[in-house]
């Protein structure tokens, strides 16, 4: 059973490789909607990486960001770059689905079973977080138009990029 520090700074870790690959991979974009794409990604995990220092400050957890999570994010990028989107989203899909899900999940399991409800609705927040990502893949992969693949992304973001 992992703390709820140690959920927090994973939590923390996930969001700057997230936004390490969103980064690279908008700006190889092949075109304004892949750029828009990446971009509403990349404002997701820059504005819940923000929301995350909060609670982490308040339980005594650091907020520096480790160069390793940043540069693991970059060299993902850089393997994904050469697929087609239809590659890219079926990998984005797959990795968060079997990996940042369950694990993040298995965080709010561990703070529910503490009795912490305060600790169990960040994780739970994070768990849809990422659940977010998974269906924009998903609408991605079934040809959903732009709005409708943006829409389950969109509703965290305080501040979402306009065309």
């Amino acid at each position: 059973m992992s703390s709820y520090a140690e959920a927090l700074q994973d939590f923390y870790s996930g969001e700057v490789l997230g936004e390490a690959v969103y980064s690279a991979l908008s700006g190889s974009a092949r075109n304004d909607d892949e750029r828009l794409k990446w971009g509403t990604l990349l404002q997701l995990e820059t504005e819940t990486k923000a929301w995350l220092r909060a609670p982490m400050v308040a339980h005594g957890v650091s907020i520096e960001e480790q160069p390793a999570d940043r540069g693991k994010g970059i060299a993902l990028a850089e393997q994904v770059k050469p697929l087609s989107w239809s590659e890219q989203m079926q990998g984005l899909h797959h990795a968060i689905a079997t990996e940042f899900v369950p694990r993040y999940q298995s965080h709010a399991d561990a703070a529910k079973a503490r009795g912490r409800a305060d600790e169990e609705a960040v994780c739970l927040y994070m768990v849809e977080h990422e659940k977010s990502q998974v269906e924009f893949a998903r609408r991605e992969l079934a040809g959903a138009g732009m709005d409708q693949s943006l829409e389950p992304l969109v509703r965290f973001l305080r501040y979402p990029i306009k065309r």
